[in-house]
């Protein structure tokens, strides 16, 4: 139970220090209000898929203690709530964030390959 209240205070705490960024000028609601395809920014994205790969890195540490004593069933609730928290932060990064990243991944290729095809006329 002390893993678990511990891991609550992380999650909080962490909540808490995101909280204190700074604002952009629009808020996400006007940035919704004028694309309603557009939810998070560039950078929120990565700070998503970086979250989810703390929260998996987090996991990996408690499967290692689970398969040193695998009677403990804290340890197991605890690895289950990361777990489900990893997969819904996947699945919001997955319906917000992987069609834009690709889309801007792409607008920099072709950026790219009309700067070669440019240079070669030249």
């Amino acid at each position: 139970m002390k893993n678990f209240l511990l891991l609550t205070c992380l999650f909080i705490s962490t909540a808490l220090i995101a909280d204190d960024h700074k604002t952009s000028e629009k808020s996400p609601i006007d940035r919704f209000a004028s694309n309603p395809n557009y939810l998070f920014s560039f950078k929120e994205c990565k700070e998503t898929k970086d979250g989810v790969a703390g929260l998996l890195a987090l996991s990996e540490a408690v499967w290692k203690e689970i398969e040193a004593n695998p009677e403990n069933e804290e340890k197991w609730m605890e690895v289950a709530i990361l777990a489900d928290m990893a997969a819904n932060y996947s699945e919001i990064y997955d319906v917000w964030c992987k069609d834009m990243i690709a889309q801007r991944m792409k607008m920099r290729m072709m950026a790219e390959k009309k700067k070669l095809m440019k240079d070669k006329k030249d």
